[in-house]
C-alpha cells in the first residue's frame, strides 16, 4: 500500500513540475506602446517637389527648434505622407512607420483641419486593413480658398470601429498613440 501511495504522490509532483516549466517556457508575448518622439509629414506638389514638416515631441527638441508651418498653395493638389519615428536614442533611429503598416488592422490616422479650408482623399492602396480601409498614412491634401489655420494629426491604435465616410476619418475607442498639431497657410 506503501508503494501505491508513494507511486501517487510522485505522480502528482511529476504533473505541478511539467505545469510550471510550461508556463516558464511559453511566456505571454507583451506588445508594448510605441515611443513615438517624432510626427513627420512630407508633402509633394504636382511638379514632384517635396518638403517634410517635423514636429518633435518638446521632451527630445534640439536647441534651436521651430515648430513647422505647412504652406500650401489655393486651388494645388498635394499628397501628404505621414512618418513616425522613435528618436528617444539618436544613436537609434527607430522607423514606427514600419509597424504601423505592418499591423494596419491595428492603427488608423484621423485628420482634423481647423480654420485652413484643405479636402482629404486616402490614396494608400498599400496600408488598407482586413476590412478594405486606408489607415491614412498616405493623403491627398487639396488646399482650397486662402485661409490660415492647423491640422492636428491623430494615430489612434486598436481602434474598436474606423469609419472613412467622411476621408479625414473617424473612430471609436482606441487609444492615441500620437497627435500633433501642424500651422497650415493657403496661400
Amino acid at each position: 500500500m506503501k508503494t501505491i501511495k508513494f507511486l501517487a504522490l510522485l505522480f502528482v509532483a511529476a504533473m505541478a513540475l511539467n505545469s510550471c516549466s510550461d508556463d516558464d517556457d511559453n511566456p505571454e508575448v507583451v506588445n508594448e506602446e510605441e515611443v513615438i518622439t517624432d510626427v513627420a509629414v512630407t508633402i509633394t506638389g504636382d511638379t514632384g517637389t517635396s518638403k517634410t514638416y517635423t514636429y518633435t515631441d518638446p521632451q527630445y527638441r534640439p536647441e534651436g527648434y521651430v515648430d513647422p508651418k505647412i504652406e500650401l498653395a489655393s486651388g494645388k493638389t498635394y499628397t501628404a505622407e505621414m512618418n513616425f519615428y522613435n528618436n528617444s536614442n539618436p544613436d537609434d533611429l527607430e522607423v514606427i512607420t514600419e509597424e504601423i503598416m505592418e499591423e494596419k488592422d491595428d492603427h488608423f490616422l484621423q485628420f482634423a483641419f481647423e480654420g485652413a479650408n484643405v479636402t482629404v482623399a486616402r490614396v494608400d492602396d498599400d496600408t488598407i486593413d482586413s476590412n478594405g480601409i486606408k489607415i491614412g498614412l498616405r493623403t491627398n491634401w487639396t488646399a482650397g480658398a486662402a485661409s490660415e489655420g492647423s491640422v492636428t494629426v491623430t494615430l489612434i491604435h486598436q481602434p474598436e470601429t474606423k469609419d472613412t465616410t467622411d476621408p479625414n476619418g473617424s473612430h471609436t475607442g482606441g487609444e492615441t498613440d500620437a497627435q500633433v498639431s501642424f500651422a497650415l497657410i493657403i496661400q
